[in-house]
């Protein structure tokens, strides 16, 4: 890879320098040659330059495959834990309280449903389904946890994100946040002034060690995937602020121009 864009460097200064050599060259001497020097650079320089587009096209071609590769075993990275817990949760109401199984069963399926469709679909969504998908998360979660609260401020809607990012930081926020609490709270908000689409998702849980995002900490991999998918699909940000003991603040950020953009090429 270093190598390839040392040539796609060097290609276009040879070809720079090829042509004004070539021209002093022809400007100097003083029998007039079949073939100009400036000719033959230029012709030597459409060749170079084919070979620099291709090299160019080949790199951001690989770049997109590994890209969409990655995206695509995000997607499938429903989490093992929670499909255990959500079948073993079934399994007890279905003697203690079977209406309420039943409704849970419901849910657990139209989650399922959802993530499959979202490993179909490699573009944008609107945000309210996948705000749809996060509170069909929610409400099997809060069976388990009775003790969380979920909070909503949507402001506003008229955006896309990218699939499965909003479910997975909430996902995080209760697993490694607020189930431990007493009264575990989590705030999902919208946002929106001139430049961005704003989300941000709050909760009162434990906090961790924000430097830990950038290394292969498991704990956090579904948030460093969510951050990438962010910057690749819709040229967004995702920053976190978090206190041990206090809680944490992910906030995302679309860019408006972009947004509309991603929509208009659907």
């Amino acid at each position: 890879e270093y190598g390839t864009k040392v040539k796609e460097v060097l290609i276009p200064l040879f070809i720079y320098l090829s042509i004004i050599v070539s021209a002093m060259i022809d400007y100097n001497i003083s029998v007039i040659p079949p073939v100009s020097f400036l000719t033959l650079a230029v012709v030597n320089g459409c060749l170079f330059y084919y070979i620099w587009l291709h090299l160019q096209f080949e790199r951001e071609h690989e770049e997109d495959l590994m890209a969409q590769q990655r995206i695509r075993i995000m997607m499938t990275q429903i989490q093992p834990h929670f499909l255990f817990n959500t079948l073993s949760t079934i399994r007890v109401l279905c003697t203690k309280d079977p209406e309420q199984a039943a409704y849970i069963c419901e849910r657990f399926a139209i989650y399922l449903r959802q993530n499959l469709d979202s490993l179909e679909f490699n573009g944008m969504i609107p945000f309210e389904k996948e705000l749809g998908h996060t509170k069909v998360y929610v409400d099997i979660e809060k069976v388990r946890f009775p003790s969380i609260t979920v909070e909503y401020d949507i402001q506003d809607t008229d955006f896309s994100i990218p699939p499965l990012t909003l479910q997975p930081v909430v996902e995080n926020a209760i697993r490694h946040g607020v189930r431990i609490r007493e009264n575990g709270l989590i705030k999902i908000s919208t946002k929106k002034n001139s430049l961005f689409h704003g989300l941000i998702v709050e909760d009162n849980g434990s906090g961790f060690d924000t430097s830990n995002l950038n290394q292969t900490d498991p704990h956090h991999i579904g948030i460093r995937n969510v951050r990438e998918r962010i910057e690749k699909m819709s040229g967004g940000t995702l920053t976190i602020d978090s206190r041990t003991g206090i809680g944490t603040t992910v906030i995302i950020l679309i860019p408006i121009t972009n947004n509309k953009s991603k929509e208009e090429n659907k």
